[in-house]
C-alpha cells in the first residue's frame, strides 16, 4: 500500500508541475524520465484543460453560471493576491504584471509581516516562495490551510525536492511554478486558481 501511495504522490506532484507548464521539472524531481510520448500526452491533457477554463471563461462572460454559483458572488468581485518572496525584485517584477491583468495585489518580503496582514485580510490567491529566512513556503502553507481553507496557495519553487513536493501537496498546495519563470507564467497559474474558486479568468 505504501508504493502505491508513493505512487501516487509522484504522480500528482508530476501532474502539478505540468499543469504549470514545467514538466520537466516534476518529472524530475520525481526520478522518472520525461520521453517524447508522455510529453505530448502531457500537452494533449493541458491542451483540453484550457479549452475547458476557456469556455467556463466565455460562460461567466454570457451571465452564465452554474447552480449555487450565483449566490457566491465572486464572478464579478476582484481577485486579492499576495506575493510572499524575501527577494523584492519577484515582487516589483509580478505585481505590475498581475495588477495589469486586474487583480488586486499586495508585496511582502518578511513572512512575519505577510503572517500579520493575513490576520487582517482574507486574500484568494497567496503566492508564496518555498525558501525563506524565518518562515519557509510549507509554514506558510499550513497557517493559510488552518486559518482558511479556501484560499489557493501557489508555491514558487526554487529548490523543490520530491519530498518537499509531496507534503506540500499532501497539505494542500494548489500549484507550484519553478524558477526561473516570466510574469506570463505566474498569470497562466493565477487565472487557473481562479477558475477554481469560481471566478471568471482574466486574461
Amino acid at each position: 500500500m505504501s508504493d502505491l501511495k508513493k505512487k501516487i504522490e509522484d504522480w500528482m506532484v508530476r501532474v502539478s508541475f505540468a499543469e504549470a507548464d514545467a514538466a520537466k521539472e516534476g518529472y524530475q524531481l520525481t526520478g522518472v524520465e520525461l520521453d517524447h510520448k508522455t510529453s505530448l500526452a502531457l500537452d494533449r491533457v493541458r491542451i483540453v484543460r484550457n479549452e475547458r477554463a476557456s469556455r467556463g471563461t466565455r460562460a461567466h462572460e454570457g451571465g452564465t453560471m452554474s447552480e449555487g454559483e450565483g449566490s457566491k458572488g465572486q464572478a464579478d468581485e476582484e481577485l486579492s493576491v499576495m506575493i510572499l518572496d524575501d527577494e523584492p525584485i519577484v515582487g516589483k517584477r509580478l505585481k505590475p504584471a498581475l495588477e495589469k491583468s486586474g487583480f488586486t495585489v499586495e508585496v511582502f518580503e518578511d513572512p512575519a509581516l505577510a503572517l500579520k496582514r493575513m490576520a487582517e485580510k482574507e486574500f484568494d490567491i497567496v503566492v508564496t516562495d518555498l525558501r525563506m529566512e524565518g518562515l519557509d513556503g510549507i509554514q506558510i502553507l499550513e497557517h493559510v490551510m488552518e486559518h482558511c481553507e479556501r484560499t489557493r496557495v501557489i508555491l514558487i519553487t526554487g529548490y523543490a525536492t520530491v519530498e518537499v513536493a509531496r507534503e506540500a501537496l499532501v497539505k494542500g498546495a494548489f500549484d507550484f511554478i519553478s524558477k526561473p519563470f516570466k510574469p506570463r507564467d505566474l498569470q497562466a497559474v493565477v487565472n487557473k486558481a481562479a477558475l477554481s474558486l469560481g471566478h471568471k479568468a482574466i486574461l
